[in-house]
Order: C-alpha cells, then structure tokens, then sequence
C-alpha cells in the first residue's frame, strides 16, 4: 500500500501508534499525554504545533497529507516533544526567550514569535539529529526547499546542513544562502545547546545583522502555534520573568560571544558593550513597558495595566517590610459557674429551665427556680492588630508613567500597600492628579489586585492634593453630620514630588491645616515618599506637620527608605514616627 492510497483512519492509527515510540525518545522517565489528531482541516500554517496553555501536542493530518510526510511521524512527533522538555519548556521560559529575541532585533517586533520558534526548533532538531538518532533531516527533505526569497528559512536550513554533515544544497536545495554566517550560526546553537534563552539573543542579532532590514520589515509573522501561541492570553505574567536580572541585557552578536567563537577572538577585538557590571546590579531587568511589548509580539492580551500590576507586585515581594500593629483591648470570655437560685424580681430569661426541672418538676417561683451563674475573669485579653493604610500617589506629569518604565516612587507605594494587606491590614489606595483627577479603591479594602491597580494608574496631568478626600477619611464633616470612614488607627502615606506643597496650601500659598489634623485624628502615623532631592526633602520637613518625610529618587534611596521603614515604627507597636 502507497501513502497516496493509505486512508485518512490508517494515517491517523499509525501516528497514534508512534507517539509512544517518539515519547520514549527523549527518555523512559518523558511525561505527556497521548496527541490531538486533527482530520478537519484546522487552518494552521504548520501540520503540528505544541500548546503550551494546554501542555498537549496537535497534529492536522490534513495537511501532513497535502505535505505528503506521512511517514515522518517519529520525526513530527519527537520534535513537538522537544518544545515540552527542552525549548521553551513552560511559560516563563517562553517569555524569556522571546524578551531575548526581542533586544536581537531592536526593532522587529513582529518577528519577535517567528524568531524564537526557529531559534528553539534549531535546538531541538539538532539534538534528534544528532543524539536521539531521529531522521529530522528526511523529514526537511521530504518537505522540499523553501522559497527562495524566504531568507530566513534559507539560513535556519543551511546551519542544518552544517550541523549535521549533509551536502550543501540537501536542504536548500540549488538557493543561495549565506555559509558564513550559517557556519557561525551552527556554532551558536552548539554553545548553547542547553541555554535556549542564553542563545536567543545572539540568534536574533545574527539573523538581523544577516538578512537586510526592509526584507525582514516585509516579512510576515507567521502565527505562533509551534511554541504554544498566546504568552498569558488569560492576562497572566509568568511568575519571576520581572524579576530577571538577565532579560535586558544588551544581545551579543555571535561573532563576539566567547562562547561561540572563543575568548582569544573576542580579545583581539573590542566588544560593543559590556554587560557584566550591569548584570551584578540587577540593573537589566525588563521594565513594565518592555515586558508587555513582548507579550504582545507574542499574542498575548494582557493589557499594560496587568503588565504593570505583576511587575510591582513581583519587584515589591522581596522588599516588604513589618507593618505596625496597636494593642486593642478584646472583651474576656465569660466563666461558667454552677446554679443559684432565682427570686422573683429578677430577670425571667436568666432563668435555667434545664436546671430547674432537673431539681423538681414542679416549678415553684423563688422557691425551686434556679439560674446560671457566672465568674468573672479579671485579665484583660490584648491583642495586636494592624494599622490600617491610607496610600496617596501623584500621577501628575512630572512622576513617571508605572506602566511604562520602573518607577521608584511607585515600587515604594507597593511596597507599602502590600506590606499592609499581608498583616491583614485595609488599604484605601488613591491615585490623584489635576482638580477632580481622582482614582482608586473608593474605599478602604482588602483586595491586592485592586489596591495595585491604584498604584499603576497615571493621569500624567495637573497637581492638586484631594484634600477633600483625606478630610473626608480621617475627619468628616461635624457640621454636616457626616462621620469619617475609617474605623481605627490609620497611617497616611503619600507618594509624590514637589507637588506634595498642594497638600499642605490652598491657593494663594494660604495654608491648609487640613493635612496636619488628619495625621493627628489618624493616629497611625505619616509617612511622605518624595522624589525629589535629599536636601529639598530636608527643608521640607519643617512645612511637613508631623509627617514623615523620604527622599526615593534611585532605587538605592528605596533600599533606605525600606531598611529605615523595617527598623522604626513599621517593625513596633508605636513609637515615633519614623524620620
């Protein structure tokens, strides 16, 4: 029986009947359920592709037909395993490679998902090719040459052909590709073998530097399946991908790379940049802006608010400092005693009806009526609880935009409101710019996530403090009857610039008590994080009313501001203020 005349049901049992061959393959300990085999046509530009959300391998044997591979199931069907257990493995690593992928081509960011597929598809073929003895380059052949203006494809079949031995043009057919940088290509997918983010950014780099700008600006994304189409597409960030030191380091062009070409060639000429000493600072972490173009080169749909919300969530995690608790007076539990009698006169529902009957069953009022007595318990029961938060961040145009770039300012009011909500603690969280330009929780509440979007939200216009709100919170209206809405001990924390004056002055430079009466109604404390100067904050405090006052301008000022935050009152009972 030919292919030609095999039936779509013979196709199908013989692939599934490969798939635990090709399992076993990467190893008797590999893991993975049995694969999806499409018979309708899906509409998908490749005959198999891997989902990384489902973890499951799918096949459209539709167009293996039309492709006439129906004999390269093991080569199929090992190489979408590979995308499982080598390249890109899970989410988080198929961001990093894409973020790496991503700096390679400076300013293709719709090749961003084409480039990291045949990035980790080089990887994987090579390992089968080589050591997992699977025909990879039958399957290449089987497939037929590229089209010759397809350049791209021309130089990921030409570092085949050198990976692998085969004779020039078994892959590219009569085409030119580029051997240099193929050959240099090969080099790079040997060094990193197992490092599919470490190499990512070199590739990218040689396939930018290779194939000229306007073809590559021309070339079309293909849609993302292979690797596991959308990163994130239910508005997730993948745990630890904001905090990697490693993602925004400049890319390193393969020919420069020590480990691709040795470090005696790098020697001999200079290096375009230096990435070390910024790695060692943590300095070449994505910002929130970067991180959520790469979600979007990979079909994500996550909007820049969620972007933002992770990253400082991520990024404050590791700095939350002890939030400040006051000991409340708890009533003590009543003591159970034994029986007294009951007279008349007293209170009919003391009685204890069980008692009573138990001693005669006839009820004789003041005679055989007893009730419950009980001891009381001197000790007063204390117990520590946190002090609530009330957060104030200007979003005004002189503060920089959270969903776009690090902010230390606002990595500061995360900081907080975290801190706070994790020793149980209400935050009411309030994002303020121009007259009537205000956003937030509306209210003190529990809810991270809706805390952490008032710490993300911009406005980027005017300045003027919401005094009416903080008047409102801490002090009410008397006059009007109006009560203030917090229901304990409160500390005011303000993160802001210089426009933090239009808190403390109506217009006019007239002052405005109203800033000093909250803090002292509050009795929880003031804190105000400013960017600005150190000495401008210095001449500030004096203006302050009692408030605290930081200068967080670098993220080594937030490093202080946090370490003197741990030590003073955040880490007590009360206290002064910190300073």
């Amino acid at each position: 029986m030919t292919d030609m005349a095999l039936t779509m049901e013979d196709v199908e049992r013989r692939w599934r009947e490969t798939w635990p061959v090709a399992l076993a393959t990467w190893g008797r300990t590999s893991r993975l359920h049995a694969p999806v085999l499409h018979t309708d046509p899906c509409g998908m530009p490749s005959w198999a592709w891997y989902s990384l959300e489902d973890v499951e391998v799918h096949v459209d044997l539709t167009v293996v037909r039309e492709r006439h591979v129906e004999d390269h199931a093991l080569a199929v069907l090992a190489h979408e395993i590979g995308h499982h257990l080598l390249a890109p493995v899970d989410l988080a690593s198929h961001v990093r490679i894409a973020a790496r992928v991503q700096i390679g081509l400076v300013d293709l960011d719709h090749l961003v998902g084409l480039v990291s597929n045949l990035w980790c598809d080089l990887l994987i073929n090579d390992r089968l090719q080589r050591q997992l003895g699977v025909d990879r380059a039958a399957l290449s052949a089987a497939a037929g040459p590229p089209d010759p203006d397809d350049a791209l494809m021309l130089l990921v079949l030409r570092t085949n052909e050198i990976l692998w031995g085969l004779d020039r043009g078994a892959l590219v057919g009569e085409h030119t590709a580029p051997d240099d940088q193929a050959l240099l290509c090969a080099r790079l997918v040997r060094a990193y073998s197992r490092d599919p983010v470490g190499g990512a950014a070199g590739f990218a780099a040689l396939v930018r530097s290779t194939i000229p700008a306007e073809q590559l600006r021309a070339q079309q994304p293909a849609v993302i399946v292979a690797c596991g189409g959308s990163a994130g597409g239910d508005g997730s960030v993948p745990f630890g991908v904001a905090t990697d030191p490693t993602l925004g380091m400049p890319a390193i062009h393969p020919s420069r790379d020590p480990r691709v070409v040795g470090a005696v060639q790098v020697e001999e000429s200079t290096p375009e940049v230096d990435p070390a000493p910024a790695a060692s600072t943590g300095g070449n972490t994505l910002m929130p802006g970067a991180l959520h173009a790469v979600l979007q080169a990979l079909g994500s749909t996550t909007t820049a608010e969620e972007v933002a919300i992770a990253w400082y969530r991520e990024h404050a995690a590791r700095h939350l400092v002890p939030f400040p608790t006051r000991p409340r007076p708890r009533p003590a539990d009543e003591l159970l005693a034994g029986l007294e009698p009951w007279e008349v006169g007293d209170d009919l529902s003391t009685v204890d009806w069980t008692g009573t009957m138990t001693a005669s069953p006839v009820v004789v009022p003041g005679m055989t009526t007893v009730r419950r007595a009980y001891l009381d318990d001197p000790e007063e029961i204390v117990e520590a609880r946190p002090v609530d938060l009330d957060l104030y961040l200007d979003s005004s145009g002189s503060m920089p935009d959270p969903r776009r770039t690090r902010a230390p300012i606002a990595l500061a009011g995360a900081i907080l409101a975290l801190s706070a909500l994790r020793a149980g603690a209400r935050v009411q969280a309030t994002t303020w710019s121009g007259p009537n330009e205000v956003a937030g929780t509306g209210g003190f509440t529990r809810d991270a996530d809706e805390v952490l979007r008032a710490v993300v939200a911009y406005f980027g216009r005017g300045t003027a403090f919401p005094l009416d709100l903080l008047r409102r919170t801490h002090l009410g209206y008397p006059a009007a009857g109006i009560t203030p809405t917090r229901r304990g001990p409160t500390h005011i924390a303000v993160i802001s610039d210089d426009g933090i004056e239009t808190m403390f002055q109506q217009r006019r430079d007239v002052a405005d008590p109203t800033a000093g009466e909250a803090l002292r109604a509050a009795d929880g404390g003031g804190t105000l994080v400013l960017q600005v100067p150190p000495e401008w904050a210095a001449r500030f405090e004096e203006r302050a009313d009692g408030y605290a006052v930081h200068s967080v301008v670098t993220d080594d000022d937030l490093m202080t501001f946090v370490r003197r935050m741990a030590a003073s009152t955040w880490g007590g009972e009360r206290g002064p203020t910190p300073r």
